[in-house]
Protein backbone atom coordinates (compact mmCIF):
# COMPACT_ATOMS: atom_id res chain seq x y z
CA UNK A 1 0.00 0.00 0.00
CA UNK A 2 0.75 3.88 -0.31
CA UNK A 3 1.07 6.37 1.98
CA UNK A 4 0.00 9.75 0.25
CA UNK A 5 0.23 12.85 2.95
CA UNK A 6 -1.78 15.74 2.94
CA UNK A 7 -0.89 19.47 4.13
CA UNK A 8 -4.13 21.67 4.36
CA UNK A 9 -3.66 25.35 5.60
CA UNK A 10 -7.24 26.64 6.72
CA UNK A 11 -7.58 30.29 7.29
CA UNK A 12 -11.36 29.96 8.75
CA UNK A 13 -11.59 31.06 12.81
CA UNK A 14 -13.21 28.01 13.51
CA UNK A 15 -12.96 24.52 12.52
CA UNK A 16 -15.67 23.06 9.94
CA UNK A 17 -16.59 18.88 9.28
CA UNK A 18 -16.55 18.71 5.72
CA UNK A 19 -18.59 16.39 3.98
CA UNK A 20 -15.86 14.37 1.97
CA UNK A 21 -12.17 15.22 0.83
CA UNK A 22 -11.16 13.35 -2.21
CA UNK A 23 -7.90 13.63 -4.01
CA UNK A 24 -8.20 12.17 -7.82
CA UNK A 25 -5.35 10.11 -9.65
CA UNK A 26 -5.03 10.70 -12.90
CA UNK A 27 -2.81 8.52 -15.38
CA UNK A 28 -0.05 10.45 -16.90
CA UNK A 29 -1.44 9.76 -20.15
CA UNK A 30 -4.34 11.47 -19.14
CA UNK A 31 -2.90 14.49 -17.76
CA UNK A 32 -0.65 15.44 -20.30
CA UNK A 33 -3.78 15.48 -23.19
CA UNK A 34 -5.58 17.58 -20.17
CA UNK A 35 -3.12 20.02 -19.67
CA UNK A 36 -2.88 20.82 -23.71
CA UNK A 37 -5.94 21.31 -23.86
CA UNK A 38 -6.68 23.58 -20.74
CA UNK A 39 -9.34 21.98 -19.42
CA UNK A 40 -10.23 21.08 -16.09
CA UNK A 41 -10.30 17.69 -14.29
CA UNK A 42 -13.67 15.78 -13.63
CA UNK A 43 -14.45 13.28 -11.79
CA UNK A 44 -14.82 11.11 -15.25
CA UNK A 45 -10.90 11.42 -15.81
CA UNK A 46 -9.73 9.96 -13.12
CA UNK A 47 -8.43 6.57 -12.89
CA UNK A 48 -8.53 6.06 -8.97
CA UNK A 49 -10.07 8.47 -6.96
CA UNK A 50 -9.17 8.26 -2.94
CA UNK A 51 -11.33 9.66 -0.01
CA UNK A 52 -10.69 10.23 3.59
CA UNK A 53 -12.99 8.59 6.28
CA UNK A 54 -15.92 10.70 6.90
CA UNK A 55 -16.85 13.56 8.54
CA UNK A 56 -13.92 15.31 8.01
CA UNK A 57 -12.84 18.13 10.44
CA UNK A 58 -10.59 20.94 9.81
CA UNK A 59 -9.18 23.35 12.09
CA UNK A 60 -7.64 26.54 11.86
CA UNK A 61 -4.57 26.56 10.72
CA UNK A 62 -2.38 23.51 8.97
CA UNK A 63 -3.66 20.36 8.88
CA UNK A 64 -2.30 16.69 7.66
CA UNK A 65 -4.27 14.10 6.50
CA UNK A 66 -3.31 10.49 4.90
CA UNK A 67 -4.58 8.44 2.13
CA UNK A 68 -4.23 5.09 1.76
CA UNK A 69 -4.29 3.13 -1.69
CA UNK A 70 -3.11 -0.11 -2.58
CA UNK A 71 -1.91 0.31 -6.26
CA UNK A 72 -3.13 -2.65 -8.83
CA UNK A 73 -1.91 -1.45 -12.15
CA UNK A 74 1.48 -0.37 -13.28
CA UNK A 75 1.97 3.30 -14.81
CA UNK A 76 2.29 6.63 -13.51
CA UNK A 77 -0.43 8.55 -12.23
CA UNK A 78 -0.47 12.01 -11.32
CA UNK A 79 -2.03 13.74 -7.96
CA UNK A 80 -3.91 16.02 -10.18
CA UNK A 81 -6.83 17.58 -7.91
CA UNK A 82 -7.95 17.82 -4.32
CA UNK A 83 -11.61 18.17 -4.04
CA UNK A 84 -13.64 19.49 -0.48
CA UNK A 85 -17.12 18.98 0.32
CA UNK A 86 -18.66 21.89 2.60
CA UNK A 87 -22.79 21.64 2.55
CA UNK A 88 -23.41 23.01 -0.90
CA UNK A 89 -20.28 24.26 -1.21
CA UNK A 90 -16.69 22.41 -3.44
CA UNK A 91 -13.37 23.43 -3.29
CA UNK A 92 -11.27 22.15 -6.34
CA UNK A 93 -7.72 22.57 -6.06
CA UNK A 94 -5.80 22.14 -9.65
CA UNK A 95 -2.27 20.81 -9.27
CA UNK A 96 -1.96 22.22 -12.73
CA UNK A 97 -3.05 25.35 -11.80
CA UNK A 98 -0.99 25.77 -8.49
CA UNK A 99 2.59 26.83 -9.26
CA UNK A 100 4.50 23.99 -7.46
CA UNK A 101 5.95 20.78 -9.24
CA UNK A 102 3.77 18.15 -9.84
CA UNK A 103 3.65 15.21 -7.93
CA UNK A 104 3.08 11.75 -9.35
CA UNK A 105 3.54 7.96 -8.11
CA UNK A 106 5.37 5.67 -10.95
CA UNK A 107 3.93 1.75 -9.67
CA UNK A 108 5.98 -0.62 -11.19
CA UNK A 109 5.33 -4.42 -11.93
CA UNK A 110 4.96 -6.30 -8.79
CA UNK A 111 7.53 -9.53 -8.22
CA UNK A 112 5.78 -13.05 -10.01
CA UNK A 113 5.19 -15.31 -7.23
CA UNK A 114 4.65 -17.96 -9.54
CA UNK A 115 6.94 -21.25 -9.81
CA UNK A 116 7.52 -24.03 -13.15
CA UNK A 117 9.15 -27.03 -12.21
CA UNK A 118 9.85 -30.34 -14.19
CA UNK A 119 9.94 -33.58 -13.23
CA UNK A 120 11.96 -35.88 -13.82
CA UNK A 121 15.30 -33.57 -12.94
CA UNK A 122 17.33 -35.32 -15.75
CA UNK A 123 17.02 -37.24 -18.65
CA UNK A 124 18.57 -40.67 -19.95
CA UNK A 125 20.48 -40.27 -23.05
CA UNK A 126 18.95 -42.87 -25.93
CA UNK A 127 15.67 -43.15 -23.86
CA UNK A 128 11.95 -41.83 -24.20
CA UNK A 129 10.76 -40.50 -20.59
CA UNK A 130 7.68 -38.90 -19.66
CA UNK A 131 8.51 -35.21 -18.50
CA UNK A 132 5.71 -33.66 -16.06
CA UNK A 133 5.58 -29.92 -16.39
CA UNK A 134 4.15 -28.10 -12.87
CA UNK A 135 2.65 -24.58 -12.90
CA UNK A 136 1.58 -23.10 -9.69
CA UNK A 137 0.28 -19.68 -9.67
CA UNK A 138 0.89 -18.45 -5.97
CA UNK A 139 -0.56 -15.68 -4.88
CA UNK A 140 -1.01 -14.41 -8.23
CA UNK A 141 -4.17 -14.45 -10.90
CA UNK A 142 -3.34 -15.13 -14.30
CA UNK A 143 -5.49 -14.43 -17.05
CA UNK A 144 -3.98 -16.36 -19.66
CA UNK A 145 -0.46 -17.47 -20.35
CA UNK A 146 1.26 -20.12 -23.23
CA UNK A 147 3.86 -22.98 -22.36
CA UNK A 148 6.59 -23.21 -25.08
CA UNK A 149 8.95 -26.33 -25.05
CA UNK A 150 12.17 -25.73 -26.59
CA UNK A 151 14.63 -28.85 -27.60
CA UNK A 152 18.34 -28.97 -28.38
CA UNK A 153 19.49 -31.29 -31.29
CA UNK A 154 19.29 -35.22 -30.12
CA UNK A 155 15.63 -34.44 -28.43
CA UNK A 156 12.29 -34.64 -29.84
CA UNK A 157 8.69 -33.96 -27.83
CA UNK A 158 5.51 -34.37 -28.27
CA UNK A 159 2.90 -31.86 -27.93
CA UNK A 160 1.34 -32.01 -24.32
CA UNK A 161 -1.90 -34.04 -24.82
CA UNK A 162 -1.43 -35.67 -27.69
CA UNK A 163 -0.98 -39.60 -27.88
CA UNK A 164 3.34 -40.59 -28.31
CA UNK A 165 1.81 -43.03 -30.72
CA UNK A 166 0.62 -40.24 -32.98
CA UNK A 167 4.53 -39.81 -34.11
CA UNK A 168 3.97 -36.07 -33.68
CA UNK A 169 7.77 -35.95 -32.05
CA UNK A 170 8.69 -31.81 -32.32
CA UNK A 171 11.75 -29.86 -32.33
CA UNK A 172 9.85 -27.33 -30.31
CA UNK A 173 5.86 -27.07 -29.19
CA UNK A 174 3.27 -24.11 -28.22
CA UNK A 175 0.08 -24.81 -26.05
CA UNK A 176 -2.25 -22.55 -24.29
CA UNK A 177 -1.69 -22.01 -20.48
CA UNK A 178 -5.56 -21.88 -18.82
CA UNK A 179 -6.64 -19.15 -16.59
CA UNK A 180 -5.51 -19.85 -12.95
CA UNK A 181 -6.56 -18.45 -9.97
CA UNK A 182 -4.27 -17.78 -7.13
CA UNK A 183 -3.28 -20.62 -5.30
CA UNK A 184 -4.28 -22.59 -8.38
CA UNK A 185 -1.70 -25.14 -10.19
CA UNK A 186 -2.10 -26.44 -13.50
CA UNK A 187 -0.28 -29.87 -14.79
CA UNK A 188 0.86 -30.96 -17.96
CA UNK A 189 2.57 -34.40 -19.23
CA UNK A 190 4.51 -35.10 -22.13
CA UNK A 191 6.98 -37.37 -23.84
CA UNK A 192 10.43 -36.47 -24.37
CA UNK A 193 12.70 -38.68 -26.91
CA UNK A 194 16.48 -38.74 -26.72
CA UNK A 195 18.31 -39.98 -30.03
CA UNK A 196 20.54 -43.16 -29.09
CA UNK A 197 24.39 -42.28 -27.88
CA UNK A 198 26.96 -43.70 -29.16
CA UNK A 199 27.84 -47.11 -27.75
CA UNK A 200 31.23 -46.66 -25.40
CA UNK A 201 33.16 -49.36 -23.66
CA UNK A 202 36.04 -48.98 -21.23
CA UNK A 203 39.16 -48.63 -22.94
CA UNK A 204 41.32 -51.62 -23.33
CA UNK A 205 44.47 -49.95 -20.85
CA UNK A 206 44.54 -50.19 -17.08
CA UNK A 207 46.69 -47.42 -16.78
CA UNK A 208 44.95 -44.90 -16.86
CA UNK A 209 42.76 -43.40 -14.26
CA UNK A 210 38.60 -44.84 -13.93
CA UNK A 211 37.45 -41.12 -14.81
CA UNK A 212 39.86 -40.57 -18.05
CA UNK A 213 38.34 -44.11 -19.35
CA UNK A 214 34.56 -42.89 -19.76
CA UNK A 215 33.55 -40.85 -22.54
CA UNK A 216 31.39 -37.61 -22.09
CA UNK A 217 28.43 -37.57 -24.35
CA UNK A 218 26.97 -34.37 -25.49
CA UNK A 219 24.56 -32.81 -23.20
CA UNK A 220 20.82 -32.27 -24.94
CA UNK A 221 18.62 -29.89 -23.16
CA UNK A 222 14.90 -29.57 -23.13
CA UNK A 223 13.54 -25.73 -22.20
CA UNK A 224 10.54 -24.70 -21.04
CA UNK A 225 9.04 -21.19 -21.07
CA UNK A 226 5.77 -20.12 -19.17
CA UNK A 227 4.35 -16.72 -20.39
CA UNK A 228 1.97 -15.63 -18.53
CA UNK A 229 -0.42 -12.35 -18.06
CA UNK A 230 -1.01 -11.81 -14.44
CA UNK A 231 -2.35 -9.25 -11.54
CA UNK A 232 -1.88 -9.43 -7.66
CA UNK A 233 -4.54 -11.65 -6.17
CA UNK A 234 -6.39 -8.47 -4.60
CA UNK A 235 -7.14 -7.07 -8.22
CA UNK A 236 -10.13 -9.94 -8.12
CA UNK A 237 -11.46 -8.15 -4.78
CA UNK A 238 -11.08 -4.51 -5.78
CA UNK A 239 -10.92 -3.77 -9.24
CA UNK A 240 -9.15 -0.44 -10.12
CA UNK A 241 -10.96 1.78 -12.44
CA UNK A 242 -9.60 3.07 -15.98
CA UNK A 243 -8.46 0.71 -19.33
CA UNK A 244 -8.58 -3.19 -17.46
CA UNK A 245 -6.72 -3.76 -20.16
CA UNK A 246 -3.59 -2.11 -18.40
CA UNK A 247 -4.10 -4.00 -15.54
CA UNK A 248 -2.49 -6.79 -16.25
CA UNK A 249 1.46 -8.05 -16.02
CA UNK A 250 3.65 -9.59 -17.91
CA UNK A 251 6.07 -12.24 -16.86
CA UNK A 252 7.78 -15.29 -18.43
CA UNK A 253 9.33 -18.05 -16.42
CA UNK A 254 12.19 -21.15 -17.55
CA UNK A 255 13.14 -24.14 -16.45
CA UNK A 256 15.40 -26.45 -17.78
CA UNK A 257 16.25 -30.12 -17.54
CA UNK A 258 19.47 -31.89 -19.06
CA UNK A 259 20.74 -35.21 -20.19
CA UNK A 260 23.20 -36.79 -17.96
CA UNK A 261 26.46 -36.32 -19.93
CA UNK A 262 27.70 -40.26 -19.56
CA UNK A 263 25.21 -42.74 -20.04
CA UNK A 264 23.33 -44.34 -16.71
CA UNK A 265 25.81 -47.33 -15.99
CA UNK A 266 29.49 -47.40 -17.73
CA UNK A 267 31.39 -50.55 -18.29
CA UNK A 268 34.77 -49.98 -15.85
CA UNK A 269 36.39 -52.80 -16.58
CA UNK A 270 35.16 -56.61 -18.40
CA UNK A 271 37.57 -59.42 -18.48
CA UNK A 272 37.68 -63.32 -18.97
CA UNK A 273 39.63 -66.35 -17.56
CA UNK A 274 39.44 -69.25 -18.60
CA UNK A 275 39.72 -71.62 -15.41
CA UNK A 276 39.11 -75.11 -17.56
CA UNK A 277 39.37 -76.45 -20.86
CA UNK A 278 35.89 -75.37 -21.71
CA UNK A 279 34.75 -73.29 -18.81
CA UNK A 280 35.71 -69.49 -18.53
CA UNK A 281 34.69 -66.61 -16.36
CA UNK A 282 33.53 -63.96 -17.29
CA UNK A 283 33.55 -60.37 -15.15
CA UNK A 284 31.76 -56.59 -15.93
CA UNK A 285 32.37 -54.08 -12.88
CA UNK A 286 29.45 -51.51 -14.13
CA UNK A 287 30.00 -48.08 -12.70
CA UNK A 288 26.66 -45.75 -11.83
CA UNK A 289 26.72 -42.04 -13.55
CA UNK A 290 23.24 -41.03 -12.22
CA UNK A 291 22.27 -38.51 -9.76
CA UNK A 292 19.50 -40.35 -8.22
CA UNK A 293 19.79 -44.82 -6.99
CA UNK A 294 19.01 -46.79 -10.04
CA UNK A 295 19.01 -50.91 -9.86
CA UNK A 296 19.06 -53.47 -11.99
CA UNK A 297 16.04 -54.99 -12.65
CA UNK A 298 17.28 -57.68 -15.53
CA UNK A 299 20.60 -58.44 -17.16
CA UNK A 300 21.48 -60.17 -20.36
CA UNK A 301 25.08 -61.14 -21.44
CA UNK A 302 25.69 -61.85 -25.25
CA UNK A 303 29.29 -63.26 -26.02
CA UNK A 304 30.79 -64.85 -29.71
CA UNK A 305 31.60 -68.82 -29.58
CA UNK A 306 30.64 -68.71 -25.40
CA UNK A 307 27.16 -69.44 -23.85
CA UNK A 308 25.85 -69.30 -20.51
CA UNK A 309 26.67 -72.43 -18.66
CA UNK A 310 23.46 -74.27 -16.55
CA UNK A 311 22.91 -71.61 -13.32
CA UNK A 312 25.98 -69.75 -14.40
CA UNK A 313 24.31 -66.44 -13.87
CA UNK A 314 26.54 -65.95 -10.47
CA UNK A 315 24.28 -62.63 -9.27
CA UNK A 316 21.07 -63.34 -7.74
CA UNK A 317 21.87 -61.18 -5.22
CA UNK A 318 21.89 -58.37 -6.97
CA UNK A 319 18.53 -58.14 -8.14
CA UNK A 320 16.93 -54.77 -7.46
CA UNK A 321 20.29 -53.91 -5.31
CA UNK A 322 19.76 -49.89 -5.23
CA UNK A 323 23.25 -48.01 -6.65
CA UNK A 324 24.35 -44.92 -5.73
CA UNK A 325 25.88 -42.56 -7.65
CA UNK A 326 29.89 -43.39 -8.31
CA UNK A 327 28.99 -46.96 -6.98
CA UNK A 328 30.45 -50.22 -8.73
CA UNK A 329 28.36 -53.54 -9.58
CA UNK A 330 30.79 -56.15 -10.48
CA UNK A 331 28.36 -59.06 -12.59
CA UNK A 332 29.80 -62.42 -12.99
CA UNK A 333 28.89 -64.71 -15.37
CA UNK A 334 30.27 -68.62 -15.66
CA UNK A 335 30.20 -69.87 -19.43
CA UNK A 336 31.07 -72.90 -21.85
CA UNK A 337 32.98 -72.40 -25.15
CA UNK A 338 30.31 -73.12 -27.90
CA UNK A 339 31.11 -75.05 -31.54
CA UNK A 340 29.65 -72.08 -33.08
CA UNK A 341 32.46 -69.40 -35.34
CA UNK A 342 32.64 -65.57 -34.57
CA UNK A 343 30.53 -64.06 -37.05
CA UNK A 344 32.14 -60.65 -38.98
CA UNK A 345 30.81 -57.76 -36.64
CA UNK A 346 29.08 -59.87 -33.92
CA UNK A 347 30.07 -58.16 -30.63
CA UNK A 348 30.43 -59.05 -26.82
CA UNK A 349 27.29 -56.98 -25.37
CA UNK A 350 25.62 -56.85 -21.84
CA UNK A 351 22.17 -55.51 -21.79
CA UNK A 352 20.44 -54.39 -18.92
CA UNK A 353 17.01 -53.18 -17.66
CA UNK A 354 17.45 -49.88 -15.19
CA UNK A 355 14.92 -49.38 -12.60
CA UNK A 356 13.94 -45.82 -10.91
CA UNK A 357 12.98 -45.42 -7.56
CA UNK A 358 9.32 -44.82 -9.10
CA UNK A 359 9.33 -48.71 -11.18
CA UNK A 360 10.01 -46.69 -14.37
CA UNK A 361 12.31 -48.92 -16.60
CA UNK A 362 14.99 -48.06 -18.99
CA UNK A 363 16.79 -50.49 -21.60
CA UNK A 364 20.88 -50.11 -22.02
CA UNK A 365 23.55 -52.01 -24.17
CA UNK A 366 27.00 -52.12 -22.98
CA UNK A 367 29.75 -53.22 -24.84
CA UNK A 368 32.39 -55.24 -23.61
CA UNK A 369 35.44 -55.19 -24.18
CA UNK A 370 37.16 -58.81 -24.58
CA UNK A 371 39.59 -58.25 -26.89
CA UNK A 372 42.33 -60.11 -25.25
CA UNK A 373 40.68 -63.11 -24.43
CA UNK A 374 39.59 -63.48 -27.84
CA UNK A 375 42.69 -62.93 -28.99
CA UNK A 376 44.26 -65.36 -27.03
CA UNK A 377 41.68 -67.60 -28.23
CA UNK A 378 42.54 -67.01 -32.01
CA UNK A 379 46.40 -67.40 -31.29
CA UNK A 380 46.13 -70.96 -29.34
CA UNK A 381 43.71 -72.01 -32.87
CA UNK A 382 46.34 -70.87 -35.17
CA UNK A 383 49.13 -72.80 -33.15
CA UNK A 384 47.15 -75.94 -32.66
CA UNK A 385 48.62 -77.81 -35.85
CA UNK A 386 52.18 -76.89 -34.89
CA UNK A 387 54.37 -77.75 -32.16
CA UNK A 388 53.20 -75.08 -29.86
CA UNK A 389 54.73 -74.38 -26.39
CA UNK A 390 53.29 -72.34 -23.99
CA UNK A 391 55.30 -70.32 -22.01
CA UNK A 392 53.56 -67.55 -18.98
CA UNK A 393 55.86 -65.41 -17.33
CA UNK A 394 55.55 -63.96 -14.30
CA UNK A 395 57.03 -61.17 -12.12
CA UNK A 396 57.89 -60.96 -8.55
CA UNK A 397 56.97 -57.45 -8.25
CA UNK A 398 54.30 -55.04 -10.16
CA UNK A 399 56.71 -52.21 -10.10
CA UNK A 400 60.73 -51.64 -8.76
CA UNK A 401 63.27 -48.69 -8.95
CA UNK A 402 65.61 -48.74 -11.73
CA UNK A 403 68.30 -50.78 -10.93
CA UNK A 404 67.04 -53.24 -8.46
CA UNK A 405 66.44 -56.49 -9.99
CA UNK A 406 63.57 -58.33 -10.13
CA UNK A 407 62.87 -62.17 -10.01
CA UNK A 408 61.38 -63.41 -13.86
CA UNK A 409 60.11 -66.62 -13.82
CA UNK A 410 59.08 -68.72 -16.88
CA UNK A 411 56.23 -71.32 -16.56
CA UNK A 412 56.69 -73.96 -19.99
CA UNK A 413 53.76 -76.42 -20.81
CA UNK A 414 55.00 -78.71 -23.92
CA UNK A 415 52.54 -79.98 -24.53
CA UNK A 416 52.73 -83.40 -26.85
CA UNK A 417 56.14 -82.58 -27.64
CA UNK A 418 58.33 -85.61 -26.33
CA UNK A 419 61.89 -84.16 -27.70
CA UNK A 420 64.89 -82.19 -26.52
CA UNK A 421 64.76 -78.08 -27.16
CA UNK A 422 67.48 -75.41 -26.54
CA UNK A 423 65.56 -72.20 -25.27
CA UNK A 424 67.46 -69.14 -25.00
CA UNK A 425 65.94 -65.60 -23.59
CA UNK A 426 66.79 -62.14 -25.27
CA UNK A 427 65.56 -58.88 -24.06
CA UNK A 428 65.29 -55.14 -25.67
CA UNK A 429 68.53 -53.90 -23.55
CA UNK A 430 66.68 -50.35 -23.98
CA UNK A 431 63.89 -51.76 -21.22
CA UNK A 432 65.78 -54.66 -19.60
CA UNK A 433 69.02 -56.60 -18.68
CA UNK A 434 68.36 -59.60 -18.22
CA UNK A 435 70.59 -62.57 -15.66
CA UNK A 436 70.70 -65.92 -14.90
CA UNK A 437 70.60 -69.00 -17.05
CA UNK A 438 69.61 -67.38 -20.46
CA UNK A 439 70.26 -70.27 -22.45
CA UNK A 440 69.76 -74.60 -22.13
CA UNK A 441 68.24 -77.59 -23.08
CA UNK A 442 64.33 -78.39 -21.52
CA UNK A 443 63.76 -81.94 -22.12
CA UNK A 444 60.45 -82.62 -22.59
CA UNK A 445 60.57 -86.61 -23.19
CA UNK A 446 60.85 -87.09 -19.57
CA UNK A 447 58.35 -84.34 -17.89
CA UNK A 448 56.54 -81.71 -19.80
CA UNK A 449 56.22 -78.95 -17.63
CA UNK A 450 59.49 -76.74 -16.35
CA UNK A 451 60.56 -73.44 -14.76
CA UNK A 452 63.19 -70.90 -15.62
CA UNK A 453 63.77 -68.60 -12.96
CA UNK A 454 65.90 -65.42 -14.32
CA UNK A 455 66.82 -61.65 -12.88
CA UNK A 456 65.65 -58.52 -14.96
CA UNK A 457 66.87 -55.05 -13.88
CA UNK A 458 65.11 -52.30 -15.63
CA UNK A 459 67.18 -49.81 -17.20
CA UNK A 460 65.04 -46.70 -18.05
CA UNK A 461 62.08 -45.28 -15.51
CA UNK A 462 58.18 -45.12 -16.95
CA UNK A 463 55.88 -47.89 -17.99
CA UNK A 464 57.44 -51.04 -19.79
CA UNK A 465 55.57 -52.99 -21.68
CA UNK A 466 58.02 -54.99 -23.58
CA UNK A 467 59.04 -57.96 -21.60
CA UNK A 468 62.41 -60.35 -22.19
CA UNK A 469 61.66 -63.09 -25.00
CA UNK A 470 61.51 -66.52 -25.21
CA UNK A 471 62.64 -68.55 -27.90
CA UNK A 472 63.06 -72.15 -29.09
CA UNK A 473 64.53 -74.49 -31.24
CA UNK A 474 64.98 -78.44 -31.52
CA UNK A 475 68.51 -79.95 -30.21
CA UNK A 476 68.26 -81.89 -33.41
CA UNK A 477 66.57 -81.27 -36.63
CA UNK A 478 64.84 -83.49 -38.28
CA UNK A 479 62.91 -83.63 -41.51
CA UNK A 480 59.49 -83.49 -41.67
CA UNK A 481 58.39 -81.99 -38.43
CA UNK A 482 56.49 -78.86 -38.04
CA UNK A 483 58.30 -75.74 -36.44
CA UNK A 484 58.07 -75.40 -32.67
CA UNK A 485 56.35 -71.88 -31.89
CA UNK A 486 56.22 -70.34 -28.42
CA UNK A 487 53.00 -68.63 -27.52
CA UNK A 488 54.08 -66.43 -24.80
CA UNK A 489 52.34 -64.63 -22.33
CA UNK A 490 53.35 -61.84 -19.76
CA UNK A 491 52.20 -59.49 -17.51
CA UNK A 492 50.48 -56.17 -18.80
CA UNK A 493 53.30 -53.70 -17.51
CA UNK A 494 55.67 -53.10 -15.36
CA UNK A 495 56.10 -50.02 -13.27
CA UNK A 496 59.62 -48.98 -13.43
CA UNK A 497 60.63 -45.80 -10.80
CA UNK A 498 63.30 -43.60 -11.15
CA UNK A 499 65.66 -42.81 -7.97
CA UNK A 500 64.15 -39.84 -5.89
CA UNK A 501 67.36 -39.80 -3.50
CA UNK A 502 70.63 -41.72 -3.31
CA UNK A 503 72.62 -42.64 -0.49
CA UNK A 504 76.70 -42.50 -0.65
CA UNK A 505 79.76 -42.20 1.52
CA UNK A 506 82.24 -39.56 0.43
CA UNK A 507 85.96 -39.65 2.32
CA UNK A 508 88.94 -37.83 2.23
CA UNK A 509 92.41 -39.21 -0.34
CA UNK A 510 95.38 -38.06 0.87
CA UNK A 511 97.79 -37.39 -2.27
CA UNK A 512 101.17 -39.41 -2.09
CA UNK A 513 103.74 -37.27 -1.88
Amino acid sequence: AVTINLNMNSHLPCPISADNVKLLLVSFERFEELFHSREPVKNGDAFETLELEQPVTINPGINSYAFKWTPLCTGIYTLATVQIQWRSACFHYDSAALRKPLLGIEVLASDPTQTIELNPLFLIPGQTQQVRISFNSGSDAVSEGSVELLCSEGLLVIPPGLDPDSGEWKSSCKVDLPHCEPGGSVVMTTMVKSSAPRLITQTSSRLLSTDSNREAAPVQTMQARVTTSYNHALYNEKKSGGDPNKAWMQTTLEAMVTTLDKPAFTVDESTAYSYTDDQVLVTVLLHCNTPVPFSLKEWEISLPKLKLADEGDLNGSLFNHAIEEGEQLSLSFNCVLGDSEIKPGERSMLKVVLQDEFGKTFNQMLLLNLDTFYDKMAMEAEFSGSNSIVAELTCSHTSGLVGGPVSLTYKIDGGGLSTELLYRVTSNESDWIVGGKVKGILDFQTEKRHTITLFGIPVRPGILTRFPTLSMTPVTIEEGLPPTSVQSRHPDYFKSLSYVNHMALACPVGLES
